[in-house]
């Protein structure tokens, strides 16, 4: 498995080509993680330097490396490493270069142990699902584990896992710790619970809060007295006209 980038930071080392690769040496049965560099346009390559900087490295196996350049010029470098176990269980490690890959930080684990025999599609490997995007101040790794025990099938489950990685300005970068899908499941959870209890509460107050209605009387309208009739105007007698002469 191999990675190629090339400095696009603008900076004195714009234009570097990088290489880094899982390789087996001669005579080995375990991979190393090796870093070369071209600073001619890939008209010469340096000398290949190893990055994983473990004292037992010809007894333990470091593959799928994979970096990035950073849009500063730094380079960051993870890959899987069963340096701390008995068997072949692997955890993600992480190690930086701000010299354009002349000198490398101290190798630090960024995830738990995990068992790479197990996963998609054959259950036999895990498969090279492994990626690093850089940003000026750390990087950002999606990976595959099988952190994720399936009891009903009795082995372990392949999933997609981010981690950040990222210098802490000292010797040892210091990463963000790896998320795990137990804790997902626990927020969800709760979140459900809050909501039923409050629609609840919402629906028991309604009609305790509203008082009965109570009907206002209507007021009895009172009889008007009918009212006397006037008498009819008594006729007045009109005078007999003096004949005409």
């Amino acid at each position: 498995m191999l990675f190629l980038a090339i400095d696009r930071s603008g900076s004195p080392t714009n234009n570097n080509i990088y290489m880094l690769a899982s390789v087996l040496p001669s005579g080995r049965s375990t991979t190393d993680v090796m870093f070369v560099r071209s600073t001619d346009g890939g008209l010469t390559f340096s000398t290949p330097h190893r990055i994983n900087d473990d004292a037992n490295f010809q007894a333990k196996w470091h593959w799928f490396g994979t970096f990035a350049v950073a849009p500063n010029g730094r380079l960051d470098a993870v890959w899987y490493d069963n340096r701390n176990t008995a068997d072949d269980s692997s955890q993600l490690f992480y190690s930086y270069s701000t010299d354009a890959g002349l000198t490398w930080s101290p190798n630090v684990a960024v995830s738990a142990a995990f068992n790479p025999h197990e996963g998609y599609p054959n259950q036999n490997k895990i498969g090279d699902y492994i990626t690093i995007v850089s940003d000026s101040t750390g990087g950002n790794v999606a990976f595959s584990a099988t952190f994720n025990f399936n009891p009903n099938r009795g082995q372990h489950e392949e999933d997609v896992y981010y981690v950040r990685v990222f210098p802490s300005g000292a010797a040892t970068p210091t990463p963000t710790p790896t998320a795990t899908p137990t804790a997902s499941a626990t927020a969800t959870a709760t979140a459900t619970a809050t909501a039923t209890a409050t629609a609840t509460a919402t629906a028991t107050a309604t009609p305790t809060v509203t008082p009965a209605a109570t009907p206002t009387p209507t007021p009895t309208p009172t009889a008007r007295p009918s009212p006397t009739p006037r008498p009819e105007p008594s006729s007045r007698p009109r005078p007999t006209p003096a004949p005409r002469p």
